[in-house]
């Protein structure tokens, strides 16, 4: 046995061969009875992962030792299992230190404010040991599934009076198209393209989201520096743009960033001019990292993303003749650790001025959940396809066209433009929402309503406050004369916007707008006329979105009253709820009732005594209700204001009141005083 492993081993001297070990319990097992000590048993507090390739196993159940490929590449060929055994506790005591190699760093997930989409949130870092940051994770209330592309960008020092300077600023790291959003609250995983290495020393970093909302934290005295033996976190501020827009500061990033001890290899390089006209030459820079004492030693570069090697220099050139955007690759070897390869996509840029950039816009349509779409793409295409609902299937391929949804929900839309020098693509997530402007109005009621967003709304014309956008549309109407008390003060998560308008959806008058009442919600109250309908307008400051309840109280002009004028006999009462006031409800109830039951209605008061019980006739009897009980909503009619109406119920062959000569109770008579 000890021949054959023997064997192995020298074989695996050769640089491109993979191998397997087979687990063991114990060194002397491993090594078959050689020179170690058959007590030399591998800890359990070893067996993890590698970070240089070779890997330890779990094996939890006893300390044994799982050695697997692939193993370090152009190491001088070990002659004995004795050289083996030792490698393996080396590759322990790597092992050993992975928990200590995390540098995960978590601020909060408790966001009071949304940053709204095309925002930009900024923080400093100051890193005392060199890190790869690998992922991020993000607190957003965009819809669950919805794609999350992030691009990270870095500037020396502190982003202090940086936030509006984009020439401070570089970007050093992509998504690579795999996150999406989990939920309000919850961590979003969003994956690097490619990792990003810190050395130590203070930075400014940037994390720019281009179509979904970021959620911050207010900052305050003790939310805003959080510290692990890596790096230390220093909120923070918000642009509303890519370092352009409105400023909110201070405010707490919400999220983790994942990331460990920088140790073994990492490819990277940097290009002096990413961008230029033909023929464009660009020199490219080796910034590889590794921890091997020799540096790196081996380049292999690929220049225009067609899998060829074009140099081995460690700072080479390369001219690009044809216009186009050009995927770049490097994989540096430094002969201890595995090769270390990264591509840059798209990295290269000739002839800018010629190149396709998608963009495209959309509004609501004419029809039902219908949605216009207009192509804003640069760079003069020729030939568009769109697919408007996520499943890559081309769904036009007009230059400007609209399409209707079988239903309200959220979609991806794409948008692929092309040109004689290549092609683009732009991808967008889209709400379609029946009420983005004000002709798919929803009807609302008095109360508090269900839970609403403005999430992918558009801006349907200019806001009088708050520099309003992003709005959705409600429509109220009201029962009478009096005052709309609206607010959204409950359940709000973003900085909100919010306008009353009266009028027809052609012919609009604003009657009211406010920012903030209510910490960063809004709050309005007007005066409103009878059977009257009024618009609602649902926004977000400078077009922040996401979910809010409107809150809507009517209170009428006037306030009616109730009087009792005579009294009841046998026990028997009629209780009144609500007011009689013009447009609200009311309601009557009889108690006891142990027979037949009326409510009736009269004009006139009469006050006729039925018995020496004292059962009395209170009015007119104009309407006789068969029930108990009876509800109501006064009519809004202005002339009622300041009449009487007369109520009294009456129950038939119950014990008491005028029984036995005459079966018959009756309640007390109260007099309602219109307001």
């Amino acid at each position: 046995m000890a021949r054959g492993l023997d064997i192995e081993f020298e074989r695996f001297a050769h640089p491109h061969l993979r191998v397997n070990i087979p687990c063991t319990n114990s060194v002397a097992e491993l090594a078959g009875g050689l020179s170690l000590e058959s007590a030399a048993i591998l800890p359990s507090s070893w067996i993890a992962p590698l970070p240089s390739g070779a890997a330890v196993w779990p094996r939890r159940s006893a300390p044994t030792l799982c050695v697997a490929a692939p193993l370090l590449p152009r190491i001088p060929a070990m002659r004995s299992l004795h050289a083996l055994a030792l490698s393996a506790f080396a590759a322990g005591a790597i092992a050993d230190s992975a928990s200590a190699q995390n540098c995960d760093l978590s601020t909060l997930f408790n966001a009071g404010q949304g940053l709204q989409a095309g925002g930009t949130m900024a923080f400093n870092l100051t890193v005392t040991t060199p890190i790869v940051i690998t992922s991020f994770e993000v607190n957003t209330n965009a819809t669950v599934g919805t794609p999350l592309p992030l691009s990270v960008w870095i500037t020396p020092n502190a982003y202090t009076g940086q936030l509006a300077n984009p020439g401070a600023w570089s970007q050093v790291g992509q998504d690579n198209g795999t996150g999406q959003a989990q939920g309000a609250n919850l961590a979003s995983p969003i994956p690097l393209q490619n990792p990003i290495i810190l050395f130590a020393g203070s930075y400014g970093m940037a994390l720019h989201a281009p179509t979904w909302t970021q959620r911050i934290t207010v900052g305050n005295a003790t939310n805003q520096t959080y510290s692990n033996a890596c790096m230390t976190f220093q909120a923070g501020a918000g642009t509303t743009g890519l370092f352009s827009g409105s400023i909110v500061t201070p405010r707490v990033w919400n999220g983790n960033i994942r990331a460990q001890r920088a140790n073994g290899l990492y490819a990277d390089f940097t290009a002096g001019t990413p961008s230029g006209t033909t023929p464009h030459t660009v020199g490219f820079s080796d910034a590889s990292f590794t921890t091997s004492p020799g540096g790196v030693l081996a380049w292999a570069w690929d220049f225009n993303g067609d899998s060829i090697i074009d140099s081995n220099l460690q700072n080479p050139s390369y001219t690009y003749t044809a216009c186009g955007r050009y995927d770049v690759t490097l994989t540096a070897d430094d002969g201890l650790n595995p090769p270390s390869t990264i591509r840059k996509r798209r990295f290269i840029t000739a002839d800018p001025q010629l190149l396709i950039d998608a963009d495209f816009t959309f509004a609501a349509g004419a029809a039902p959940l219908s949605m216009a779409f207009t192509d804003a793409s640069a760079g003069t295409p020729t030939l568009w396809l769109w697919d408007f609902n996520g499943d890559n299937v081309p769904d036009s391929a007009l230059q400007n066209p609209t399409w209707t949804y079988a239903a309200p929900g959220t979609y991806t839309v794409s948008l692929e433009a092309t040109n004689g020098c290549g092609s683009d693509t732009e991808r967008k997530v889209v709400n379609v929402i029946v009420n983005d402007d004000c002709s798919g109005a929803i009807t609302v009621t008095a109360g508090l309503s269900p839970v609403y967003t403005n999430t992918g709304a558009t801006t349907s014309f200019p806001w009088p406050c708050a520099g309003g956008g992003t709005d959705v549309w409600y429509v109220y109407r009201a029962p009478c004369a009096g005052q709309l008390l609206v607010n959204l003060c409950t359940g709000t998560t973003y900085d909100s916007a919010l306008e009353a308008l009266s009028g027809t959806c052609s012919n609009l008058t604003s009657l009211a707008c406010n920012d903030d009442t209510c910490n960063l919600n809004s709050s309005i109250t007007f005066p409103v006329m009878g059977n009257q309908l009024y618009y609602l307008r649902v926004g977000g400051y400078n077009g922040a979105d996401g979910n809010f309840r409107l809150n809507i109280t009517y209170t009428p002009s006037g306030a009616g009253s109730w009087t009792s004028i005579f009294p009841a006999c046998g026990g028997a009462n009629l209780a009144t709820t609500g007011t009689p006031t013009l447009g609200t409800a009311f309601d009557l109830a009889v108690t006891p009732t142990s027979g037949p039951t009326f409510i009736t209605i009269g004009s006139l008061p009469i006050g006729v005594p039925l018995c020496p019980q004292g059962c009395i006739l209170g009015h007119n009897m104009d309407v006789v209700l068969p029930g108990p009980t009876f509800t109501a909503t006064v009519p809004c009619l202005p002339f009622l204001r300041g009449g009487s109406v007369y109520f009294q119920g009456i129950t038939l062959g119950a014990a008491g009141g005028c029984a036995p000569a005459l079966p018959i109770v009756t309640t007390n008579t109260v007099q309602a005083t219109i307001g």
